[in-house]
């Protein structure tokens, strides 16, 4: 008996997710969603760190996890092909060291807003659930915020702008679909990225180029897609 309902429940989950389940082609839907990012390291510049005008710090620049959230628009072309543009933003705790490694000290908090244009390709469209791979091509618009979080050795007006970067990105992830226009998804992304210069900025003092700022990432993140429409 026992098994005879087990069977009869796990019929009646296939049946609604294939009865819920709908086709993007020809639809446009609006994605919505946030998660954490493991964030790669940048460095200082060897010449910055040798002239010791940082306060004799290490090369290496940490950055904690840090999080993530934007949203996006998607379109079906075929059953199977999609593009989509997303926009992300990124934040992340930056922090140096000095002395080899004998003190630590936050000096700031990496900032990056995401514009990324892609292609996705689908499996099972016609399924609730519909795992896809995609790729694609970014640019990044950077900024290190200093601003209350200066280390004790460096001025308060003490600043860095960062260079704008361009990257490639490639995605793995999946849509639910609990109706045919609503869908919980989730997608791990990696992005890789060229680096951008950090220019040093003091009133009064010498500008020059400090470090090089790396926005590259891997994301994982959970959300919601609308879709607009019924399959035609």
């Amino acid at each position: 008996m026992k098994k005879m309902i087990l069977a009869a429940t796990l019929g009646l989950m296939l049946f609604a997710g294939s009865a819920l389940a709908d086709s993007i082609a020809g639809r446009v839907g609006l994605t919505a969603r946030g998660g954490v990012s493991y964030v790669f390291d940048s460095e200082f510049t060897s010449e910055a760190v040798a002239s010791g005008i940082l306060g004799g710090v290490d090369k290496d620049i940490e950055a904690d996890i840090g999080w993530t959230g934007g949203g996006g628009i998607i379109y079906g072309i075929t059953n199977n092909l999609s593009i989509y543009f997303d926009i992300n933003y990124l934040q992340t705790k930056l922090k140096m060291s000095g002395g080899g490694g004998i003190w630590k000290e936050e000096f700031g908090t990496g900032k990056t807003l995401d514009f990324a244009l892609g292609a996705q390709w689908r499996f099972m469209p016609s399924k609730a659930f519909v795992p896809y791979i995609g790729a694609g091509f970014d640019f990044l618009w950077n900024k290190i915020d200093t601003t209350h979080e200066s280390p004790s050795g460096w001025a308060p007006d003490t600043s860095f702008d960062v260079d704008d970067t361009f990257g490639v990105h490639l995605t793995a992830g999946a849509d639910y679909f609990f109706t045919p226009n609503i869908a919980i998804n989730a997608e791990i992304r990696g992005l890789l990225s060229t680096k951008g210069e950090m220019t040093y900025k003091y009133p009064g003092d010498i500008s020059f180029t400090a470090a090089k700022y790396n926005p590259s990432n891997i994301s994982g993140f959970i959300g919601i897609r609308y879709f607009f429409g019924n399959q035609k």
